[in-house]
C-alpha cells in the first residue's frame, strides 16, 4: 500500500505562484487587447446623438446623460461609428459656443483610435498620439486627424461632412 506524502512547503508556494502568474498574465492581455478594441469612454449610439435624418448631418444632444460630458468647456466625448465616419468621432468642447470634431481614424494606417485621456488620443495600432486640436503630438502618423464641421446651438451640436 502507498501513502501519499503531502506537498512541501516549498512546493505549494512553487504551484501557487505559477498560478497566480498565470492569471495576471490572462488578465493583463485581455485588458490590452480590449483596450486596442474600444477606449473606457461612453460612446454614444444613433439612439443617443439622435441622428436627424439628413444625409451627411448627425446630431448629438449635450443634455443626454451619453454626451453630458460636453456640457462643459474642455469636455470630450468619443463617438462610433456613424453617418459621418465610420471609424467614429472625438468631440471636444473648445468654448461656450464652439466644438471641435475630428475623425477617429488614424492618419497612419487607418486604425480606430481612443478617446482623449489627458488631452491625448492614442492609437493602440502604432502608437501615433494626437492632440485635442487633431495634430500629431507623436508619430509615426505624420499628418492631422480630419476635422469636422460642427456647429453648436443650445444643446444641440450639428456635424456635417
Amino acid at each position: 500500500m502507498s501513502v501519499n506524502k503531502p506537498n512541501s512547503r516549498r512546493e505549494f508556494i512553487n504551484k501557487f505562484s505559477k498560478g497566480i502568474g498565470a492569471i495576471a498574465i490572462g488578465t493583463y492581455s485581455i485588458s490590452v487587447f480590449n483596450s486596442c478594441a474600444e477606449d473606457s469612454n461612453p460612446v454614444s449610439s444613433d439612439n443617443n446623438t439622435g441622428n436627424s435624418g439628413n444625409s451627411g448631418e448627425l446630431t448629438v444632444d449635450i443634455s443626454q446623460s451619453a454626451n453630458v460630458s460636453l456640457a462643459t468647456v474642455g469636455g470630450t466625448l468619443a463617438l462610433s461609428s456613424n453617418i459621418i465616419d465610420s471609424s467614429g468621432l472625438l468631440l471636444h468642447r473648445v468654448s461656450e459656443s464652439a466644438v471641435t470634431v475630428l475623425s477617429r481614424k488614424c492618419t497612419h494606417q487607418g486604425c480606430t483610435i481612443g478617446a482623449f485621456s489627458n488631452s491625448v488620443s492614442r492609437c493602440g495600432c502604432h502608437g501615433s498620439q494626437f492632440s485635442l486640436t487633431g495634430s500629431v503630438v507623436n508619430g509615426p502618423a505624420s499628418s492631422s486627424l480630419k476635422k469636422y464641421t460642427a456647429i453648436l446651438t443650445g444643446n444641440i451640436i450639428k456635424i456635417s461632412a
